[in-house]
Parts: C-alpha cells; structure tokens; sequence
C-alpha cells in the first residue's frame, strides 16, 4: 500500500493510516502501513531500518509515528514509555457524554479472544488505564443520540479508548466488539480517530504538531466541529 504522508524529515515519518488497514500485520502477505513505509523508503534509494512507536487496532484510522533509524527509535521509545508524547483522538459515542470528564479504570486483557474488559482494582493482571475527554457536540443521528468527544489519552492499554466509553455507557459508534448495537454488523469500523500526536523532537530540532481532521462516514455528520 502507498502510505498517505503527513510530516517527514531526515529522522520521522508520521503517516494518516486508513481504518481497516493493520499498523503492523503479524502474516507476511497481510498488506500494512509498515510494509508500505519500507516500500515507499526503499524505492527512492532508503536503506536503513524502519520501527513502527505507536500501533493504532487494524480498524481504526489515524496518525502512526515511525523512526527511521535506531537512535531516534530509542529516544520515541522512551518518550512514548514515559507517556511524553501527546497523543489525541475523536471518537463518535453513544449518548450524550458529560461536557468534560476524566476515566480512571483498570484493564484487563483476554489474549485469546483479543479482548479487553474493565474490573475492579487489585485483580491480577490488570493495569491502570487513563484519559480526559471533551465533549464537542451531541446530535441525533438514525433515531439515537451520540457525541462527538476530544480524547486525550494518557496510557496505551489494548483497545483502552474503546473498552473505557463502553464500560462507562458511552460505546463507541461502529465498533462491533464492544458496542451491542453494532454485533454482527458488515462494513462499519469504530468512529474513533488519532488526530494529533505532539513530541519533543530526538533531534533536537523544532516540536513536531501534527493534527489532522477524520473524514467520510459518521464524520459527515459533525463536519465543522473538528
């Protein structure tokens, strides 16, 4: 696939990965943006290593951070580990959520089922997940009621974003997991968005901000609020 480039320097790619296309595949002939970003590098002459800082699920859409040697990949590595790199999404949400508000749960994943499920704190193997939402704007759409929320996440859990709205009554539009309206459902991804990564740059160069807007879909219905 031709990855769709936002921001590159000698350093950093930073690309818009389309919803239902994996960060990074785990079957060699599964096309992904990784695959792309190496293709694209090797066809005008690249020939260092690619690393792929931030995997975003296969059906969400959104900006995903490569470094282009292993220096710089370090040093996003451990900005990303010490949650240092500002990471924003949007996301459609069944309802009408609070204007503001902060979710504070822990997380637990099922390996075998690729799912993750809120439960009480001190339960083995869970971990904490955080992140503040705004709420933009909430309207009616097919006869329910849903919102258009900012998201600034503050840890990276296995589909955290999802599993959070959802055990909070807020279920994601479009996301056939954790949202019992869309179960069984063809051709519908989860409305959620990574519109915005901010980050000291390793170089030592300028801040990288990048911000992008979703399109298509249920984003046709909040077009201007982004």
């Amino acid at each position: 696939m031709k990855p769709d480039i936002v921001y590159e320097d000698g350093n950093i790619i930073i690309c818009n990965k389309p919803a239902g296309i994996a960060s990074q595949s785990d079957r060699s002939f599964d096309a992904d943006l990784l695959g792309g970003v190496k293709t694209y590098r090797s066809e005008r002459g690249d020939k260092g290593d690619t690393f792929i800082i931030n995997r975003l699920d296969k059906p969400v859409g959104g900006l995903v951070l490569f470094a282009l040697n292993k220096k710089t990949s370090a040093a996003l590595s451990a900005m990303s580990g010490a949650h240092s790199i500002e990471k924003c999404y949007y996301a459609v949400v069944c309802g009408v959520s609070e204007p503001k508000g902060a979710y504070n749960d822990w997380l637990i994943k099922e390996s075998k089922e690729n799912y993750s499920k809120a439960v009480p704190e001190g339960t083995p193997g869970a971990k904490k997940a955080a992140l503040n939402y705004e709420t933009v704007n909430s309207r009616m759409i097919d006869g329910v009621m849903y919102s258009l929320v900012k998201i600034k996440l503050h840890t990276g859990r296995h589909h955290q974003i999802r599993v959070q709205f959802a055990s909070h009554g807020h279920a994601i539009y479009g996301d056939t997991k954790y949202n019992p309206a869309f179960a069984g459902r063809r051709g519908v991804t989860p409305a959620l968005f990574a519109y915005m990564l901010s980050f000291n740059n390793p170089s030592g160069a300028e801040r990288v901000s990048v911000e992008i807007k979703p399109k298509g879909g249920v984003w046709q219905e909040f077009e201007g609020y982004f």
